[in-house]
């Protein structure tokens, strides 16, 4: 038995000695940093490891549980304006087919019929016109106008079938003509006959206005006499901007969005756009939203359609968004509700906890590093020489380490501190010859760039003098004064401008705005005024001259540059004044045919091969007034700055330099000021 046993315990010992030489051989095949860091580097990375599964475990769950509960906050407040909106349209028209059932609303009363209707649109603020068509073909009613008034409209048999809209007095009164539209029957109208059919309350699909420019749907009432025979239809032109604003205003987080869509898949409104239309070739159409360029909004709608699930999940890339659907149903509305939200804007509850792990994970460091400090003590004897050799070094001596013949780690360290002390010392006595030489280098090279700059800038300066005497000088004479106003943004400017008589009797003038500052816009304005005093010389009409500057557009500039330009004739023998846009969107006049801003339609110049320039006609007299002006002014005016018109040609010219001097700060300023004269006298 003893003999037994001694065997056993040598048979142990021998498998210890074999495990420890095993263990022995495979840590010397590494470095000495590599033996001694490793077991305190996977004991720290196990922890941590397992201590952030656990976090982030739970803080899937607890963003989950989050965006669930704001899913649902956010449905039940959209549902709620839903409701309390829609309802005000129906409400408008029940007001009306009330006071039609109660003898107040007559209809052959034209003062109580448009007080009653101005007055609504009065207290429903979103509701863009309230009308009532009725079964022979008359049309009344009340429409608020885009700059804050109202008007009233009268269909009937005395205007012959057209439709003449009034202003209207603070009573609601009809006062003033001041629109006319002619062949119009309410009757074959789709709101009308949809109504009539129905034979109850109904909604339109969205639709643009025409006037607002915004998404709109309109609410319709038919009316029945005693027998049942329909007497007319009452309508409400309802807009929804108010939709989209409320739908933006929603705390959704910096991915997050709200959309809404129709029964056609069609967006009614978004958080992410401010209007659910898209011009596609020149017509605004609606905007599909399975189709939109949004990838998240179509990504849902998509999801959607395959599955129906009233909430999923959708993964874009690296980023995951929670979906829920719900559905809108009133009045033949049937309208679907997504509300999307991102999990990466909602993980405050992770951040929570992984600030508590780091408290853990902090005392955890401390147990590892004295760990690490424990065992480090078999090797702190050649880092303390090392330690003693770089304090030498710092006096400014030589101390060599001695543990040079060592092939691990610290052999190579004190191999290179030595070969690094030596070549410090030799560097710090030649540091101060090499500074000054550096120092002398920099300062040559800074006085070159200083010379370049300041020959760059006079280069400038003076071609922006050569564009100013290439303009043609201001005139005065008996037929018109004319003055040029121009002021670029930098040195030189992307504008130009220029006039010539084409014959005793016609004045040719233009004004070319190149979009961009600097020296590339300066020359290709150049470009374009050695184009226009070649095509000023041929027998061109004012379209003709336009085309043939827009066909040398495309011919010689690149697609990234945008050219506007107006182009104008004073023909003093017919008294009119002829000028056609591409891109300067207004001029101001001040002449018995017109007064104010007018605005100037046309595409820009190299935008499209085959473009349509319209030429208008302007009469004009002794005394008239006009400017016409690049973007540098039409912004300013635009963003509010004001202007009178009650004011004499040098008053109207100093007021337009004023606002030059303000604009020029933005963009480049150029400007042509006239004031016709005795246009019976030649030049």
């Amino acid at each position: 038995m003893n003999h037994a046993a001694q065997r056993n315990t040598d048979g142990t010992d021998s498998k210890k000695m074999t495990v420890r030489c095993w263990f022995q051989r495979i840590a010397g095949r590494f470095s000495l940093r590599f033996v001694f860091s490793f077991p305190f580097m996977l004991q720290f990375l196990t922890v941590t490891c397992l201590i952030a599964f656990l976090i982030f475990q739970g803080g899937q769950e607890a963003v989950g549980a989050v965006l669930g509960e704001m899913r649902e906050q956010i449905l039940g407040q959209v549902h709620e304006q839903l409701k309390r909106h829609i309802e005000e349209p129906l409400r408008l028209n029940e007001l009306n087919v009330n006071a039609w059932h109660a003898g107040i609303l007559v209809f052959s009363d034209p003062v109580g019929r448009e007080r009653q209707f101005v007055s609504h649109l009065k207290v429903f603020p979103d509701a863009a016109m309230t009308y009532i068509g009725l079964s022979n073909g008359d049309f009344y009613g009340a429409r608020r106008q885009t700059a804050g008034g109202f008007q009233v409209v009268r269909n009937s048999q005395e205007t012959g079938g057209a439709s003449w809209y009034y202003s209207v007095s603070e009573q609601g009164d009809g006062v003033q003509l001041q629109d006319v539209f002619p062949n119009f029957d309410p009757r074959i109208r789709p709101w009308y006959q949809v109504a009539q059919e129905a034979r109850k309350p109904v909604f339109s699909g969205v639709y643009r206005h025409f006037v607002f420019l915004e998404p709109t749907i309109t609410a319709t009432y038919p009316i029945f006499n005693a027998d049942g025979q329909l007497v007319g239809v009452f309508g409400v032109d309802y807009l929804l901007s108010w939709l989209g604003n409320m739908l933006r205003d929603l705390s959704l987080g910096t991915a997050g969005q709200v959309f809404v869509v129709d029964k056609d898949g069609m967006i009614v409104a978004a958080s992410i756009l401010t209007e659910p239309f898209e011009i596609i070739n020149g017509k605004s159409e609606r905007i599909k939203a399975d189709t939109c360029s949004d990838p998240v909004l179509k990504a849902a709608v998509k999801s959607y359609l395959e599955h129906s699930n009233s909430s999923f999940r959708i993964s874009l890339g690296d980023h995951a968004y929670s979906v829920s659907v719900d559905t809108y149903e009133e009045y033949g509305l049937s309208w679907k509700i997504y509300v999307v939200l991102a999990d990466e804007d909602f993980m405050g509850s992770i951040w929570k906890n992984l600030h508590q792990t780091a408290v853990v994970v902090f005392f955890i460091m401390i147990a590892v590093f004295g760990l690490a400090v424990w065992t480090a003590g078999w090797v702190t004897r050649p880092i303390l020489r090392l330690n003693q050799s770089a304090q030498e070094l710092a006096q400014g001596r030589l101390y060599p380490v001695p543990d040079t013949e060592r092939q691990d780690e610290l052999g190579q360290l004190s191999r290179s501190f030595n070969r690094v002390a030596k070549d410090l010392l030799d560097l710090v006595g030649n540091l101060e010859a090499r500074v000054i030489e550096r120092t002398q280098n920099l300062a040559d090279k800074t006085q070159e760039e200083q010379h370049m700059r300041e020959k760059f800038y006079k280069e400038l300066t003076k071609a922006g003098r050569q564009q100013r005497t290439m303009l043609p000088e201001n005139l005065k004479e008996s037929r018109l004064r004319l003055e040029i106003i121009y002021e670029p943004y930098m040195l030189v400017s992307g504008d130009s401008c220029g006039y010539r008589w084409l014959n005793e009797d016609s004045l040719f003038g233009y004004i070319i705005d190149v979009t961009g500052h600097g020296v590339a816009s300066a020359l290709q304005a150049a470009a374009l005024n050695l184009m226009l005093q070649e095509i000023m010389h041929l027998p061109l009409s004012l379209t003709e001259r336009m085309l043939e500057l827009n066909r040398r557009v495309n011919n010689y500039f690149g697609n990234d540059v945008m050219v506007a330009a107006f182009f104008f004739e004073i023909d003093f023998k017919k008294s009119e004044l002829r000028y056609v846009a591409a891109g300067i969107t207004e001029f101001i006049a001040k002449s018995a045919g017109e007064r104010g801003r007018i605005r100037t339609p046309g595409l820009f110049l190299g935008v499209s091969d085959l473009p349509e320039y319209e030429v208008r006609y302007l009469p004009i007299e002794k005394g008239d007034l006009f400017c016409f002006y690049s973007d540098g002014i039409a912004d300013r005016l635009m963003a509010g700055t004001a202007i009178s018109l009650n004011a004499d040609y040098d008053q109207l010219v100093a007021a337009i330099k004023q606002i030059g001097e303000e604009g020029v700060r933005w963009d480049d300023v150029t400007v042509l000021c006239i004031q016709i004269g005795d246009i019976m006298k030649k030049k």
